[in-house]
């Protein structure tokens, strides 16, 4: 089914649901959409998911091109088991409709929350204390850790296999001068919820000045350990040696 196919629908069903006086009416394609979409009807009328006709290295996803089964809440509604990705240059979250290649793209302001496997996001709207865009969030307690990724294209005539783009590709194109450059950003939020970022491994735990012992000595532990701490896995046992 094409874009427009596509788009059409969309906007003709959010003129007719709901509707009984145009039922007889609703063309096949219609249908067919909303007999997919059933409940799911409403996640699925956001525009569809940015195309990149770009000949570059990486990918605009988050973490990885492939979509996972997680839950969100979009627009105070909540939806289990769908197909979930992250846009990380438009910071849009998508979701792919079962058994077909559309996906919608949802902005952070109407989507406050979803999950991702194991991993746990919130979206953050214009006008509040951080960027607009969506962050993973590690931490159970009273403080917390956005982590927030973006990519934007970029070109450099240099091999940036690896940590430019995010991953090692297997098949990077040396071809290529342009790449999806990744950034990464990680933000602080106390008990009270001021938020600060930081840029270290120390400069986080000099958020928990009366715990500070604590911390070091799990994180000392931790080393130790064969596949050692990488960042994401140091916020997380910080925040959850802080917590105890």
């Amino acid at each position: 089914m094409g874009k427009t196919v596509l788009l059409t629908i969309v906007s003709v069903f959010a003129l007719l649901a709901g509707s009984p006086c145009v039922r007889a009416q609703v063309p096949p394609e219609l249908e067919s959409f909303q007999q997919a979409a059933g409940e799911r009807s409403i996640l699925y009328r956001g525009r569809q998911g940015a195309k990149y006709n770009v000949l570059a290295n990486g990918h605009q996803y988050w973490s990885k091109p492939e979509f996972e089964s997680g839950d969100i809440t979009f627009e105070d509604r909540f939806y289990h088991n769908v197909a979930l990705n992250i846009d990380a240059v438009e910071q849009r979250a998508l979701v792919k409709l079962a058994n077909s290649p559309f996906v919608v793209a949802l902005t952070p302001d109407l989507t406050p929350s979803f999950t991702i496997g194991e991993s746990r996001f919130v979206g953050i709207g214009p006008g509040e204390n951080l960027p607009a865009g969506f962050y993973e969030e590690f931490g159970d307690g009273p403080e917390h850790v956005y982590k927030h990724v973006y990519k934007v294209v970029d070109s450099n005539t240099q091999n940036v296999n690896g940590d430019a783009i995010g991953y090692y590709d297997e098949h990077y194109r040396s071809n290529y001068t342009r790449h999806f450059a990744i950034h990464r950003v990680y933000y602080f939020r106390d008990a009270e919820g001021h938020v600060t970022r930081f840029r270290s491994r120390n400069a986080l735990i000099r958020k928990f000045p009366d715990r500070k012992r604590q911390i070091r000595q799990a994180v000392n532990a931790a080393r130790q350990q064969p596949a050692g701490l990488g960042f994401d896995d140091f916020c997380k046992l910080v925040l959850n040696t802080a917590a105890r």
